[in-house]
């Protein structure tokens, strides 16, 4: 008898483990949008509220203010994008196919583009064999 509720037991337990580890066939995330200026104002504005104590009429004026502040940095960065793309096509009528892709490498990473986030923070520094010979940089490994 005791067999057979621990046979019993051992079997509910298997079919609740199976159904806690079992995967759910959700449909695939879509993408994220990037959030507009006035909620990212609108975020920031919420966050000052709570940490400042501001009172409706200052909450109001700040997101006015952090919203003029957003989109003037979104155009910023538009004029950068522009700016940084008008060079590229500038040196790439100027330089060699090989001489460009060395020129890109050499520009490296730029904000907003894949590769550049908080987990470069952690990224070990330059190792030897990373620089040319005659690399210009004050810390290049080589001279050490």
């Amino acid at each position: 008898m005791k067999k057979q509720i621990f046979a019993a037991a051992m079997v509910l337990c298997l079919m609740a483990t199976t159904t806690l580890f079992a995967q759910e066939n959700k449909p695939q995330a879509e993408p994220r949008t990037p959030p507009t200026a006035e909620q990212l104002a609108q975020r920031q504005t919420e966050r000052m509220t709570k940490q400042l104590n501001l009172s409706d009429a200052q909450a109001k004026q700040v997101y006015e203010v952090n919203l003029d502040q957003i989109k003037q940095m979104q155009a910023m960065r538009e004029k950068m994008r522009e700016a940084r793309a008008a060079e590229a096509d500038k040196m790439k009528s100027i330089l060699s196919t090989e001489q460009f892709m060395q020129w890109s490498q050499m520009q490296g990473p730029r904000p907003g583009q894949p590769g550049n986030g908080p987990h470069m923070k952690h990224k070990k520094g330059p190792k030897q064999g990373d620089c040319p010979k005659d690399c210009p940089r004050k810390d290049c490994p080589r001279k050490k």
